[in-house]
């Protein structure tokens, strides 16, 4: 698990997609970070972020489904 602490105003679902290139585990990360509930829509300079280790989604590459 990685403690991310915020440098400038941002999102919570921005930090997310920044760290896991993804949206898919929103919800299980916001699971860990209940602290920033409910009113953190914009955390603050000096907010922390708990980012578990978590398994991420396969990007399914663009092409044919079938040869």
């Amino acid at each position: 698990m990685i403690e991310y602490t915020v440098t400038e105003p941002k999102r919570l679902d921005t930090i997310v997609y920044e760290h896991y290139e993804t949206l898919e585990v929103f919800e299980a990360v916001l699971e860990f970070n209940t602290h920033l509930l409910p009113d953190k829509y914009i955390l603050e300079v000096g907010d922390k972020v708990l980012l578990p280790t978590l398994e991420v989604p396969q990007k399914i590459e663009d092409g044919a489904l079938w040869d």
